[in-house]
């Protein structure tokens, strides 16, 4: 993978909710025991900030994908010959 193509990317990961740092466990954020929570990062710098989700966050981001609720940031990117 080039680093264009690293810093078009993120990683996705599924893990235990307990392994979810307690820095992460604010705000009334619940990552209850026995579910899962999604980690998000940065492909292009892996070892940078990580974004944490509950099972019902990332079902609501996927659903809103889904639905469109994010297609008009699509229109500010640059053709995808320009990109590369």
């Amino acid at each position: 993978m080039s680093e264009q193509e690293a810093s078009d990317r993120v990683i996705i990961e599924f893990i235990d909710a307990a392994d979810v740092p307690d820095e992460h466990r604010k705000d009334n954020k619940v990552f209850a025991p026995g579910t899962q929570a999604i980690t998000m990062r940065n492909a292009a710098d892996p070892d940078g900030p990580t974004l944490y989700f509950t099972e019902a966050e990332w079902e609501a981001f996927v659903a809103g994908v889904k639905d469109g609720e994010f297609d008009d940031l699509l229109e500010d990117l640059p053709p995808e010959d320009d990109r590369n």
